[in-house]
């Protein structure tokens, strides 16, 4: 038997991704460009504290399930996630066999028009050697055994990338906060720049992948500020709550999490790029945030607008009413000036009588 080893596997440093995103508002008024996503948002959402495997006692977690029930709360509050098109399993609900069948369901449903999430907490474990590039990666379920007594009862990197690459979504972004096998991810490339650079990148597929760089999730237990909750998610999260533009890209999002992560002490760089052979054309999942939590000066400058034109309008009409009154007073004068010449004239005329 080979021997397999959980954690430990140091991950490359991220490739940042900068590039600007113009704010194109959604729904009720639009300023710029109407909607210009099609489909439906879908998540799948898995997180793992309990392993109940004989031989799994010492590999409880402390919050990945947090992790993950905070991650799909800020998709449905602010990102506008449906609840019914969003899977959730957590601790013993995300058995290998429920993992399955919630790819394989997911693949029933979703269309070429739909955009999907995935985001994993849990043990991730691997084989082989890192640095020679010929390692696999597996994900351990809830009923998992140590991968050094039954591979098969995980799920390798390699299936979740072919359910990906069979799925018929525009857009797959998953997130793994455990060990994701370096190998399957392709190299970044220069995106496009721009206010109109979420509609461009839309139109095209992506399956893209970000990993925490860790092989599993701890807390941290040094900052109380983040309530139990591991460095990478609560960063994620983060980023997600206090976003205020319409439309965020995938690979915003990367970079902002990066920055966050790289202020902490030990806080290791996320590492984000396409899926290889998942089917990736150049494309970027768009996460549009719902209208409520939009930008606030650009909400003001929306309802100023009237108003500066009421007031626009209203000068206007005062200069009308200036001019007319100016007219009218022009007028007076003449009709007195005439009374006046008037009776000049009668009491000349009275005089020669």
């Amino acid at each position: 038997m080979k021997n397999f080893r959980l954690g430990g596997a140091t991950v490359l440093l991220g490739c940042l991704l900068g590039f600007a995103v113009g704010i194109v508002p959604w729904g009720g008024r639009v300023s710029a460009v109407e909607d210009f996503v099609e489909g439906n948002y879908w998540a799948l959402i898995i997180g793992i504290d309990k392993y109940s495997a004989p031989g799994m006692e010492d590999k409880q977690l402390k919050s990945a399930r947090a992790d993950a029930e905070a991650v799909a709360a800020v998709l449905r509050d602010r990102y506008g996630f449906a609840q019914d098109r969003m899977i959730e399993l957590y601790d013993e609900a995300a058995s290998r066999k429920a993992v399955f069948k919630a790819f394989t369901n997911l693949k029933r449903e979703l269309t070429s028009k739909d955009s999907l999430f995935v985001y994993f907490a849990g043990h991730g474990a691997y084989e082989g050697k890192i640095e020679k590039g010929n390692e696999i990666g597996f994900w351990m379920l809830a009923d998992s055994d140590e991968p050094s007594i039954d591979p098969s009862s995980s799920i390798q990197n390699t299936q979740i990338r072919d359910f990906l690459a069979g799925s018929a979504a525009r857009h797959v972004f998953l997130v793994s906060d455990a060990f994701f096998s370096a190998k399957l991810m392709g190299k970044t490339s220069a995106l496009v720049r721009g206010k109109d650079a979420a509609q461009v990148l839309y139109r095209d597929k992506s399956r893209w992948v970000l990993v925490s760089g860790r092989s599993f999730p701890e807390p941290d237990l040094a900052d109380k500020n983040k309530k139990g909750h591991s460095m990478f998610a609560w960063h994620l999260v983060k980023v997600l709550e206090t976003n205020t533009t319409p439309y965020l890209l995938g690979a915003d999002l990367v970079e902002s999490l990066a920055i966050r992560v790289s202020n902490e002490k030990q806080g290791k760089l996320p590492r984000s790029a396409p899926i290889i052979a998942a089917g990736d054309e150049g494309g970027q999942f768009v996460f549009r945030l719902l209208p409520e939590f939009w930008k606030k000066e650009d909400t003001a400058a929306e309802k100023a607008k009237p108003d500066a034109e009421k007031e626009k309008a209203a000068e206007k009409e005062k200069a009308r009413l200036e001019a007319e009154k100016a007219k009218v007073d022009a007028a007076q004068r003449e009709l007195e000036e005439l009374e006046r010449q008037l009776k000049q004239a009668e009491d000349a005329l009275k005089k020669g009588k």
